[in-house]
């Protein structure tokens, strides 16, 4: 069974879309990766999409993997992690907003099988999409394998190449304001006098995607906050490990994969009671209301203050996260197209009635 992959998405900074597809596209056998002869985004990459792409696959089962994909070709799947763009439409600007809320749901009716990465995100497409439940598989995330415990030279290092303070917290932040940034400052700001005088805040995250995002909105001034911006998939896995503790108060996620990152890392996590967050954490974390800046501000004091409660957390994170191998669902990714294959071969051999 050879699989035609549209990899579009992978030609851009490494987020979560962009993991889940390279991980999993290198473990299938028999594999045509079809991507632009040059990176694609915005109007031009989803043209290349409806137009180019179908004439490529060789009549091939097509798999998605970012929510997109040539409407007018039905044998495909299509990996939708969450309907954000639905549920949350301010937290994006009007135009893809716009694009997504009428691509997408199409999509989902068109396709062969929709494949989304939490119980949360089946119910929220299904809430919005009219179509049966069994065709929505849900396949969850990975953790890659360079996310584990540091060697103290190796956080030695990325504290020295990323001009590190010795102690902080790291928050990872893009654009999206379901990162919940600002508040998160607003948080921070309020509790400084009840934190350690050497106890910084640390943001991570490219800022820059205002054509997905809108405008970037949260000032950049906070007391002991230093914005490192994007970082290197090397430096990522000690960044994380030399954390006293990850903080990821998101209002709207569909998986969470950071969360499971910081976890291998032995980092304690702090994460959204809301979501999909609370599914993937699963007990595993210290959970606040992202919506409620003081619920955030006493998650930070409780880590900040509490190293008993620190130690539980770095001590339950790894196992848990060791359950989320990419290996696991890639097999799972083969096992639904093998499926799909199948049933294929089979009507086309059932002789007509």
């Amino acid at each position: 069974m050879s699989i035609a992959v549209n990899t579009r998405v992978v030609a851009f900074q490494m987020g979560g879309q962009q993991r889940v597809a390279a991980e999993v596209t290198r473990r299938l056998e028999d594999v045509k990766e079809i991507r632009p002869g040059r990176p694609l985004g915005g109007v031009k990459g989803h043209l290349w999409e409806q137009l180019a792409l179908p004439l490529r696959t060789g009549g091939r089962l097509l798999w998605s993997p970012s929510a997109t994909g040539p409407i007018a070709y039905a044998r495909q799947v299509v990996t939708v992690h969450d309907v954000a763009f639905l549920d949350a439409p301010d937290c994006f600007a009007p135009a893809f907003q716009r694009l997504y809320a009428a691509l997408v749901p199409a999509l989902i009716r068109r396709v062969a099988k929709v494949v989304t990465v939490s119980e949360f995100s089946r119910r929220r497409i299904l809430e919005h999409v009219a179509v049966d439940p069994e065709k929505i598989a849900v396949i969850g995330n990975g953790v890659c394998g360079r996310f584990r415990p540091q060697s103290p030279d190796a956080i030695a290092a990325a504290r020295a190449a990323l001009r590190l303070p010795a102690r902080y917290f790291l928050m990872q932040a893009t654009a999206d304001r379901r990162k919940n940034l600002a508040r998160t400052l607003r948080a921070w700001r309020a509790v400084l006098p009840d934190l350690p005088e050497d106890l910084w805040l640390v943001v991570s995250g490219s800022r820059e995607r205002t054509h997905v995002f809108g405008q970037k909105e949260a000032p950049e001034d906070t007391p002991r906050t230093l914005f490192i911006g994007y970082v290197a998939e090397e430096l990522l896995a000690p960044l994380i490990a030399g954390a006293e503790a990850f903080l990821f108060p998101s209002l709207y996620e569909g998986f969470g994969i950071p969360i499971l990152e910081a976890m291998a890392c032995a980092t304690p996590v702090l994460t959204s009671d809301a979501t999909a967050t609370v599914e993937v954490a699963d007990g595993h974390a210290l959970l606040v209301d992202p919506g409620d800046e003081a619920s955030i501000a006493r998650g930070i004091v409780d880590l900040a203050r509490d190293p008993a409660l620190r130690a539980r957390l770095a001590a339950i994170g790894p196992p848990h996260a060791a359950k989320f191998t990419w290996d696991d669902v890639a097999s799972r990714y083969s096992a639904l197209f093998e499926g799909l294959e199948a049933v294929r071969m089979g009507s086309a051999l059932r002789p007509a009635a």
